[in-house]
């Protein structure tokens, strides 16, 4: 399929949106539901559904800002017309903002189905999750050219969306709303909190790797695009040592797990994928060019996610 200028095609809009860099709201998506069925024994199939189109849309919404701010903000016209999806297609500019506005008022909407079927806190809880998403790639300064993309893209996917799947399965397991006269009253599992907050740790660490794999790979760019990202402020080298730190960390959470009595003690067979892990750092740290070695941070993302997720399926089985 070929595009016209005025007109998108399915492949171009996969490019705008980046349907391959969903497996960073998949995982936590997954692992969350499989989560709460293995440690709270609750599923709850159409709130789940819902959940899923919820996330998906919003996170295809995040991308298509991302991609249409870098257009509109960039500053190195090569970039701008040869390497962004909207200048190398010669796409129509409004009607990209009318993709964008679409995604987002679908999500919105699937989002207030959530809040009536759950709780009331939802509401809330879900706006943070939204401010932050349109904030990272909107406004006058996007969180993602400030050094705070690492931690929030991290916090909110890999923590976020795993608390949140695991809320929508079985509410008032984790938290209790209600109004009392003129009270509002809340009650919350601090203790469940706390478990879920250590378990999604390891995709909050490896989500922040993307991140910053990304930021490392394009230093050089976004110093000509006025992209005063997290490896700007610290250097290269001191943003590799980071990157190096949170990849370790994730499997040395993996090593408690079992200990904590949040996994049983075979999932410790999992460490065996830490070898592809380990080979697939050296790689990034030889070299950090986008084309080449940049989908090493995602490799490592999922080859964990992968893990984690076919330990908790058994463990749900068995």
């Amino acid at each position: 399929m070929t595009s016209q200028k005025g007109r998108i095609t399915l492949p171009i809009f996969l490019e705008f949106i980046e349907l391959r860099t969903k497996v960073a709201s998949v995982f936590p998506m997954l692992l969350g539901i499989l989560w709460s069925l293995y440690r709270y024994h609750v599923f709850n199939p159409l709130n789940t559904f819902l959940f899923v189109l919820a996330v998906l849309s919003f996170d295809m919404c995040t991308t298509a800002i991302n991609n249409t701010m870098d257009y509109v903000k960039a500053k190195d016209q090569v970039y701008r017309k040869e390497e962004n999806v909207i200048g190398r297609h010669q796409l129509d500019f409004r009607q990209m903002v009318e993709i964008i506005l679409l995604l987002l008022f679908f999500s919105i909407a699937i989002s207030l189905m959530l809040v009536w079927r759950t709780d009331l806190m939802l509401l809330p809880l879900g706006a943070v999750c939204f401010v932050i998403g349109i904030c990272y790639t909107f406004g006058p300064i996007p969180l993602s050219r400030m050094p705070l993309g690492e931690i929030f893209s991290g916090v909110t996917m890999g923590f976020g969306i795993f608390f949140l799947a695991v809320f929508v399965q079985a509410p008032h397991q984790l938290l209790v709303s209600r109004f009392v006269g003129e009270w509002f009253q809340l009650q919350v599992a601090w203790g469940k909190f706390l478990e879920i907050g250590l378990m999604s740790l390891p995709l909050v660490c490896l989500i922040a790797n993307i991140m910053l794999a990304n930021n490392l790979c394009d230093l050089e760019e976004d110093i000509r695009n006025d992209r005063h990202t997290l490896v700007f402020h610290i250097g290269r080298q001191k943003g590799l040592l980071l990157y190096i730190c949170l990849s370790m960390l994730s499997w040395v959470l993996w090593l408690l797990y079992p200990l904590l009595g949040f996994l049983p003690y075979w999932a410790w067979i999992g460490c065996g994928v830490a070898v592809l892990s380990y080979k697939s750092l050296g790689r990034f740290l030889e070299k950090q060019i986008k084309r080449e070695t940049f989908i090493e941070a995602v490799k490592s993302f999922v080859l964990f996610a992968m893990m984690y997720l076919v330990v908790l399926i058994l463990a749900v089985v068995f």
